[in-house]
């Protein structure tokens, strides 16, 4: 039997769009931004985002450099850095680091301070991720001649065994789910903040415009992950308020006011439907999505 002629068009029209990436590096750069901002008062130090180390694709995440001898930042992630600081940021999309991202950052601190002419005792190297990177650590301390020292929650040193620290490169594994709430900038960058990161959005949307301002990439990013779960916990109205006042302080358009709120309320009375259509009552589903009474 003769197979089926194929409509070329029709396959294409058939095929699902992909989901365009989730902006988590400009996010993971502008949360940096926010907790280096004094430090960046009076020339103190400059946040560069995508340094490049070639003229090809090679390049660095995040490279935070101290423009001030002997400034002290006071951030667990910050104890350990130098004069010029490396960060390699893994997404929570992204796969958990392995030992070829390890070397490649060290690879990165040896590049720059070759072409840079730093000594590496003036430098750190830091590989941001979401999830405790287990089969690294492994590798790194029974296979190869290194020790990981945890310092703090969520920041984990690693030190090659019979050397100096303070003469050698300064490496470290910042986990951010592991990290305290005070660094929730990082911690929330995730697709499941549940009802704790929620609470602190609701927290930071009741601080002055000046404190949130600059953090809308942030916002969106962490709003745009986790929509389905504020919609049916009942955070909208919060969330709400908090994008309409960055959009009409900010210049956003009105597209982006209205529309992507439009979506949002669509959504938000489909889950309610289905809820009642499952048996639950008027008054449960008032209750469940925070319907306010008339």
């Amino acid at each position: 039997m003769p197979k089926k002629a194929v409509n070329t068009a029709e396959a294409k029209a058939q095929k699902p769009k992909r989901k365009p990436p989730t902006p988590f590096h400009p996010a993971a750069f502008i949360a940096f931004g926010h907790y280096l901002r004094e430090y960046q008062k009076d020339d103190g130090l400059t946040l560069i985002e995508e340094q490049h180390l070639s003229k090809q694709s090679l390049r660095i995440d995040i490279l935070i450099i101290k423009k001030k001898p002997g400034l002290k930042i006071d951030r667990c992630w910050a104890r350990i850095f130098r004069g010029h600081n490396i960060l390699e940021y893994k997404s929570p999309v992204d796969a958990t680091p392995s030992i070829n991202v390890f070397n490649k950052v060290l690879g990165y601190a040896c590049l720059y301070a070759s072409q840079e002419e730093v000594s590496q005792t003036d430098i750190s190297a830091t590989i941001v991720c979401f999830k405790k990177p287990k089969k690294l650590f492994e590798t790194l301390e029974k296979d190869l001649d290194y020790r990981v020292l945890q310092k703090e929650p969520g920041i984990y040193y690693i030190n090659s065994k019979g050397t100096v620290p303070e003469k050698s490169l300064a490496v470290q594994v910042v986990v951010s789910s592991e990290l305290p709430d005070s660094e929730f900038l990082l911690k929330d960058l995730n697709g499941d903040i549940g009802h704790a990161g929620a609470q602190r959005l609701v927290e930071l949307n009741n601080m002055g415009e000046e404190h949130w301002m600059h953090l809308t990439p942030w916002l969106t990013t962490v709003y745009n992950e986790n929509l389905k779960f504020l919609l049916r916990e009942g955070y909208m109205d919060d969330m709400q308020t908090m994008a309409r006042r960055i959009a009409i302080a900010s210049g956003v358009s009105d597209a982006f006011k209205q529309e992507g709120w439009q979506e949002g309320r669509l959504e938000e009375r489909r889950n309610i439907l289905e809820f009642l259509r499952n048996g639950h009552t008027l008054e449960e589903a008032e209750k469940k999505f925070a319907v306010p009474q008339r």
